[in-house]
């Protein structure tokens, strides 16, 4: 008999599996291209947006509204889905989140009218608005004190990355073989994410079910935090208009449906790398007022000028730049308007808000397109919604002021 240290070890089957699904970036990747899926589901109508009103015979505001149904539920459920993940565990919610995600697909897939594909546009905003509280969950839990900021980093950026790859393919897609082939794509995606979060994300912890904590937060709190999250909507506004009617606005221009997506995409792959960039340099000047009030203006300035101008590829670009470099400035006002035991409260009312403004901005310009014939008018909607961001942003450091020198 050999002794025990001559004897080969046997190798164990499913070891090296073991070892893929317990790396911490491996599960940031499947949840990075999980959430990809999300911004492709998201653009997908915006995309395909002319080819609609021609072939279901709808104006303009019945598109916002299809673009803003994708948030409708979200202003119900944003708040509660931390909690839920909580309860039932978050690999669980996010595999509920991404199934609903691809059956919308499905069901916008088979709908030939405004009813079927709305109703689809809903299920599928709803799986990607807890997907969206409970990846960042995730996240935070796998990276706690060790490259998190990094790694929140590129979670966000899938949201870009998945619009970008919308608008690259979406247009030329729908053009070959109809916007049905474009929702049934995106069904298709959503499906992909929830196999490699099923299969690449194993909880270190077996989740335990507990009761739903209750929702605290102080009416200070809760104030602020709803001006944080306007702030957010009216600035995110600005961009939100060239993705949803910057197609349609080129369309009308004489472009075709594909190259109108590809101009857009252009921009949209700079303001991927604006994001990052922009968080480095706010670090280095330190002055995140002065960050965020500046890009604000300028970008304000920059898409209210889109209309006119004949060759817009220049301004999408400086508007995805001045949009992109606040990012991390403004998603910050969460941490400082809220306490850390309220937090999960304070996130979900700001995302509530956030979608509460995704569902009302697209079905508003959209009407706006309607009443002036010219999608381009959206743009002018969507430079004032930015300028209404600065105002906000000061009455927000108003009451943090007054508090700091009166309470």
């Amino acid at each position: 008999m050999q002794p025990a240290f001559w004897r080969p070890r046997r190798r164990r089957r499913g070891r090296k599996f073991s070892f893929m699904i317990a790396n911490r970036w491996v599960v940031l990747a499947a949840l990075f291209l999980a959430r990809s899926a999300l911004g492709f589901h998201f653009q997908s109508v915006a995309s395909v947006s002319p080819l609609l009103v021609e072939d279901l015979g709808i104006a303009f505001t019945e598109v916002g509204t299809l673009i803003g149904f994708f948030s409708l539920l979200g202003v119900v459920t944003a708040l509660p889905a931390g909690f839920l993940g909580q309860r039932f565990g978050e690999r669980r919610g996010c595999i509920v989140g991404l199934a609903l995600m691809s059956l919308g697909g499905f069901v916008m897939w088979l709908g030939n009218d405004f009813a079927v594909i709305g109703l689809g546009r809903i299920v599928a905003g709803t799986g990607g608005v807890i997907i969206t509280v409970l990846m960042v969950k995730i996240v935070g839990d796998l990276f706690e004190g060790r490259e998190v900021v990094t790694a929140m980093a590129i979670l966000m950026n899938s949201w870009p990355v998945g619009i970008a790859l919308g608008l690259y393919t979406q247009g030329a897609m729908a053009e070959a073989w109809g916007s049905q082939a474009v929702f049934l794509t995106a069904g298709i995606g959503s499906f992909a994410g929830m196999l490699l979060v099923a299969i690449l994300y194993r909880p270190a912890a077996k989740p335990v079910a507990r009761p739903v904590q209750r929702l605290a937060i102080t009416r200070s709190e809760a104030t602020k935090v709803s001006l944080a999250g306007v702030v957010w909507v009216l600035y995110n506004a600005g961009y939100l208009m060239v993705l949803s009617f910057g197609p349609a606005m080129l369309v009308v221009r004489g472009l075709d449906v594909a190259a109108a997506g590809l101009l857009i995409a252009n921009a949209t792959f700079v303001y991927m790398f604006a994001i990052p960039l922009g968080g480095w340099l706010s670090e280095k000047l330190a002055r995140p007022n002065l960050v965020m009030v500046g890009c604000f203006a300028v970008s304000a300035l920059v898409i209210g000028i889109i209309p006119v101008v004949d060759a817009p590829l220049l301004l999408f670009i400086l508007a995805a730049i001045f949009i992109g470099i606040p990012t991390g400035n403004v998603m910050a006002l969460t941490v400082e308007t809220v306490s850390a035991e309220h937090r999960n409260t304070g996130t979900g009312l700001y995302h509530t808000w956030n979608h509460a403004g995704l569902f009302v901005g697209p079905a508003l310009a959209g009407w706006i397109v309607d009443q002036t014939g010219d999608p381009a008018s959206a743009m002018f909607f969507g430079g004032a919604a930015v300028v209404l961001a600065i105002f906000f942003l000061g009455a927000l450091r108003g009451v943090q002021w007054r508090e700091a020198h009166v309470g």
